[in-house]
């Protein structure tokens, strides 16, 4: 009768992890290391330079796909224009009825561009097949 207690109370320790040597599962200091190393990888990060040099009277547009941000931009007649890339496929910026004026970037890369346009709302879009049709566009409005 004695032995079947200890097996009943070896098998209750076994689930419920308290027949244990050490009293801590090796899992817990991997997981320490893993989580300080993402903390570490995600603070260089934040402390990188990926944010674009932006200059005064420059307006930032950044790209995802299939989307700008801002959806609305407002610039004066003399107007740059920073497109930002944070997607992860090729992406540019052309005005709608303005052939002389385009934009492209990389992922994580920018470009940047001036144009004189009239006073009147225009639509910016990205050319790539098929981005314009899944909702890549923006509305300029030029005072």
């Amino acid at each position: 009768m004695a032995k079947r207690r200890t097996r009943a109370e070896q098998r209750r320790r076994a689930r419920s992890g308290g027949n244990r040597s050490s009293g801590s599962s090796p899992l817990i200091p991997l997981l320490i290391v893993v989580g300080t190393t993402i903390a570490i990888f995600a603070g260089l990060r934040a402390f990188g330079d990926d944010s674009p040099s932006i200059q005064p009277g420059t307006t930032l547009i950044t790209a995802t796909e299939f989307a700008y941000s801002p959806a609305l931009v407002d610039v004066s007649s003399d107007a740059t224009l920073m497109l930002r890339n944070e997607g992860a496929v090729y992406h540019d910026l052309r005005i709608d009825g303005i052939d002389d004026f385009s934009l492209e970037a990389l992922p994580n890369e920018e470009a940047t561009g001036s144009i004189r346009l009239e006073p009147g709302s225009y639509v910016l879009f990205c050319s790539v097949p098929g981005h314009r049709e899944a909702g890549m566009v923006a509305e300029l409005q030029v005072s």
